[in-house]
């Protein structure tokens, strides 16, 4: 009897050990079920007589760091009453599996932490087995969740893909998850899962940016939906508009050394976030350029106004910058002209339902995160669930590179 070793449990109260063996590189178990006897598929009636069996070989988790393979005694059993021979069932490893259930929920749970390829390597197992875990890791987690039926509050935005090809995100803003990941940026991808809302009307509210397919599709399908243009995409837009003013301004001889490129973040900046040296800096540039004084006060007066109460003020305050606009005639302006135009209910809807899509825009870096450690996807099925997964609020599930 060997004195310099303990005994560690299994945990597979199913299996029954016949033979263990740890090896300088691995630990192996020969193992078989402890029942003595099962049903007979064809007839129902329980036989306890073993036809034959063969040793099959099935990896199990890591025991002290070193894997464990499990030989499995498969048998067979014969039915005395109709002859017939079957397999007994497999409840530890899965009928046609080489690796046993837990094991397998472990891998998927380890490639959700990391790259597939590293996973594998880890654990000498391979890729394709590894792709498989996950999928079926996020598919559970899936059902478990459920479906809590469509939201009040939404997001649709879209995120890069690969080079040219984009896909939509929607966004559920009320709990904070991903509904759905659906193909290019269109209206009839997107039309289509609105489509599948049970409760279509219960939606008051639509965040995204100004895109006319978005906006076609939520029109159709969520007829009390309101369609809110993205406060930061608009933003954005208009600062864009500022830039351009600058870099017309400032030509191209002078353009990296002029004190009109210094200060192109300065002239983007808030007001109340400006040092006094800026300010300085700034009313200097003013001087000189009439037309750089003339857009940053459109700017900041386009700023100011998405700070009013209510929409009555602005509707007032909206009409007012349109005045300044054509009073200031600063030619980049003009395309903004066309956008309150045009997109002037979306704006104005704001004022009656303060959402962004912060929180989708968020969720988009979180996927180029995903995309930047599996080195992209070709599979967008798996890329698919990946984002999906990211929703799954369970303990150590998930780590937070994806959440």
């Amino acid at each position: 009897m060997q004195d310099d070793y303990i005994s560690v449990a299994l945990g597979l109260p199913e299996l029954m050990i016949l033979k263990q063996q740890e090896l300088k590189t691995h630990f192996e178990v020969t193992v078989r079920y402890r029942r003595d006897e099962t049903d007979c598929p064809r007839c129902g009636q329980s036989s306890n007589k073993v036809h034959d069996s063969k040793k099959q070989s099935k990896q199990d988790r890591r025991l002290r760091d070193k894997p464990v393979f499990l030989n499995l005694i498969k048998r067979r059993f014969r039915c005395l009453w109709c002859g017939k021979v079957w397999t007994e069932p497999d409840a530890v490893f899965g009928s046609r599996r080489r690796s046993s259930q837990r094991f397998r929920e472990y891998l998927g749970q380890e490639a959700l932490h990391q790259t597939v390829k590293r996973t594998a390597a880890k654990e000498l197992v391979g890729e394709g087995l590894v792709r498989r875990c996950v999928i079926e890791a996020i598919s559970k987690m899936l059902e478990v969740k459920g479906s809590g039926g469509n939201p009040e509050f939404m997001g649709l935005d879209e995120f890069s893909v690969s080079r040219r090809l984009y896909h939509t995100a929607i966004c559920d803003l009320v709990n904070g998850e991903v509904m759905e990941v659906v193909e290019g940026q269109g209206s009839q991808k997107v039309q289509a899962y609105l489509e599948t809302f049970p409760d279509p009307e219960r939606v008051k509210a639509v965040a995204m940016d100004m895109h006319e397919p978005f906006r076609e599709a939520v029109q159709m399908c969520l007829p009390r939906a309101k369609v809110v243009a993205d406060k930061f995409h608009v933003i954005r837009h208009v600062n864009g508009i500022m830039d351009a003013v600058r870099a017309r301004l400032q030509g191209s001889r002078k353009r990296k050394t002029g004190e009109l490129f210094k200060r192109r973040y300065s002239l983007l900046k808030a007001v109340e976030k400006l040092h006094g040296w800026e300010k300085m800096k700034l009313n200097h540039l003013f001087q000189l350029y009439p037309d750089l004084r003339k857009a940053w006060k459109l700017k900041e007066s386009f700023r100011a106004w998405y700070r009013g109460t209510n929409r009555e003020q602005a509707e007032a305050g909206l009409k007012s910058i349109e005045a300044a606009i054509s009073q200031e005639n600063v030619p980049e302006f003009g395309e903004l002209r066309y956008i309150l135009s045009e997109w002037r209910e979306e704006l104005l809807n704001y004022f009656d339902y303060r959402i962004t899509n912060g929180f989708v825009e968020g969720k988009n870096n979180r996927i180029k995160t995903l995309k930047r450690m599996a080195y992209g996807y070709r599979n967008m099925a798996n890329f698919r669930l990946r984002i999906l997964a990211t929703n799954y609020k369970g303990t150590g599930a998930i780590s937070h590179l994806l959440t």
